[in-house]
Order: structure tokens, then C-alpha cells, then sequence
């Protein structure tokens, strides 16, 4: 049972930051630079276990669409334990401090997978409390933008 309460947790941030992205790559200019490195059919996947649970997304006429499958990956992270995955979804750990630890594997180019990183550092910061993100980022990145209006865009679907 605990194993699939934390699963659906992570599903459910793994939603709500996708949303976030979503949104934030038309309307914050650090995101949507880092984002237009991505080429055309850009696809990511980020798996929480070993039943392939997760998101997969994918860069399409230059915005940011959740597909069910695709053949290829650009970039994959696979969490090693439901409970790495945990620890980076509600925020006890940061993505870097996860990737030092060895909490997930990564299949990839590690220069685009960095760009990655940097985007979801972003959305984190409009997505945590600050006591939150300054626990998991190296630095507060300032907001373009209130988490007030990102989080109305996200529930919303602006």
C-alpha cells in the first residue's frame, strides 16, 4: 500500500509539473530559450519504477504535448526506486542531488539533459514555496511571473 501511495503522488506531480511546463515554456524566457534548444520531435521520458509508470513528452510544432509511447527517447530518466522518485517529487531532494547520488539512471546526451535540468529547477522554483526551493535549488532563480498566476494557468489549463 505504501508503495502505491507514493506512485500515485509522483503521478500526480509528475501531472502538475508537466502542466507547469506546459505553460511555462509560451510564457517564462529562461524556459522557453532552454526549450527551443530542443529539436523538432524532442521526446523525453521520465519512468518511476519498474512497471514503466511516468511521462513521456515530446517537443511538437514547437510546443510541449504528453504522448502515451513513442520508439525513440532524446533523453530518459529512470528512477531506480520508487522511493528516489518520491524523495524528487515532493521535494525532499533536488534533481541534481538525485543524479549525484545515483537515484536515476540517464540515457541520453548529457549536455541536453542539463538544459532538462535547468527547466525543471525553473518550474520548481514557481511550483515550491521558496522555504521549499531553497532547500532543493542551488539558487533562487527571480520570477517573471507570480507561482499565484502559474498555478492558475496549471489548474485552469491557460
Amino acid at each position: 500500500m505504501k508503495t502505491f501511495l507514493k506512485t500515485k503522488t509522483c503521478q500526480v506531480v509528475l501531472l502538475v509539473l508537466y502542466r507547469a511546463l506546459k505553460t511555462l515554456v509560451r510564457k517564462e524566457s529562461r524556459i522557453k530559450k532552454e526549450f527551443s534548444s530542443f529539436t523538432d520531435g524532442y521526446c523525453i521520458k521520465i519512468t518511476l519504477n519498474s512497471k514503466g509508470d511516468g511521462l513521456i513528452i515530446k517537443k511538437e510544432n514547437g510546443r510541449l504535448i504528453k504522448v502515451k509511447e513513442s520508439a525513440f527517447y532524446d533523453i530518459e530518466i529512470r528512477f531506480k526506486s520508487i522511493d528516489s522518485a518520491f524523495l524528487v517529487f515532493t521535494g525532499c531532494i533536488g534533481l541534481s542531488r538525485a543524479y549525484s547520488e545515483h537515484r536515476f539512471a540517464l540515457k541520453g546526451d548529457i549536455r541536453e539533459a542539463m538544459a532538462l535540468v535547468r527547466i525543471i529547477d525553473l518550474a520548481e522554483s514557481y511550483l515550491f514555496p521558496s522555504i521549499m526551493s531553497k532547500r532543493i535549488l542551488r539558487s533562487l532563480p527571480k520570477k517573471e511571473r507570480s507561482s499565484l498566476s502559474v498555478y492558475r494557468m496549471v489548474l485552469l489549463g491557460f
